[in-house]
């Protein structure tokens, strides 16, 4: 997930994984509240399925090519994260156009970020906002998810610094009004952020591929959203093995997730 060759996991740290990423998101609380396991075991347990997507996934050998977005609806897929921007001036070529086609076909929709860990926080969070608005995302209007940060890649000193992590959450909160979602994976808070618990208190995208389900980051009582797949296919998108992802929650709650009542 970059503006360069694609990174084995949207990162540096995408080849070492063992596990993917989780969408399942709650009722009204900005942290997960829903705990672990509490569905069953494996993707197939939960109905409500969705996909992430960046430019890297409209690069096929014949050059770009976009989406049929009527048939990704008509695939059963209900929302989708769309990545907008990534450290402090790249901005994703295809985020306007993939997200005018997700609201002509009424999917519920949102945008992340990917975290460089040496820049400034609040400064690319500036930069996520500044693309956020430009395209008409509030981060609370109706089918919008809450805006997320992607956060996989640890630093050249092997540590992501969780206070340059706090800014940029807490700018995207001032700018929004909404608490924002993190994905990452465990391993990568456990190693690169010294298993901090202050991530605990947000909705959690977390990456596990496989049937079984992501550990909760620590301190949290379970996950909101979750990646299981890096290798589905999507019906309506461009023939590329795709990021899948189930919400923990049934579609009335996405829906009130998403300010759609």
């Amino acid at each position: 997930m970059s503006h360069l060759p694609r990174r084995p996991l949207r990162g540096a740290l995408r080849a070492a994984a063992v596990a993917v990423a989780a969408l399942a998101a709650t009722l009204a609380a900005p942290g997960p509240v829903t705990p672990a396991g509490a569905a069953g075991t494996g993707p197939d347990a939960y109905t409500v399925r969705g996909f992430d997507s960046s430019h890297h996934s409209h690069e096929t050998r014949n050059g770009d090519k976009a989406f049929d977005w009527p048939a990704v609806a008509g695939g059963g897929q209900s929302f989708v994260y769309l990545k907008a921007t990534e450290g402090l001036t790249f901005d994703d070529g295809w985020f306007g156009r993939d997200l005018a086609g997700a609201r002509s076909v009424g999917l519920v929709h949102g945008g992340y970020h990917f975290f460089e860990p040496d820049k400034d926080g609040a400064a690319q969070a500036d930069h996520f906002v500044d693309v956020l608005r430009r395209e008409g995302l509030t981060g609370g209007g109706p089918g919008e998810l809450p805006p997320a940060l992607d956060l996989e890649e640890c630093g050249k000193d092997g540590r992501i610094p969780l206070g340059q992590v706090k800014a940029f959450l807490q700018r995207v909160r001032q700018a929004t009004g909404t608490e924002p979602v993190v994905y990452t994976r465990r391993d990568v808070v456990d190693d690169c952020l010294g298993g901090t618990e202050e991530l605990s208190g947000y909705r959690s995208w977390l990456a596990r591929y496989g049937s079984a389900e992501p550990r909760p980051l620590p301190g949290a009582a379970g996950w909101d959203f979750w990646q299981y797949s890096e290798r589905a296919q999507v019906p309506g998108t461009a023939g590329l093995p795709m990021d899948a992802d189930v919400f923990h929650g049934d579609r009335a709650a996405l829906r009130r997730l998403a300010h759609l009542g």
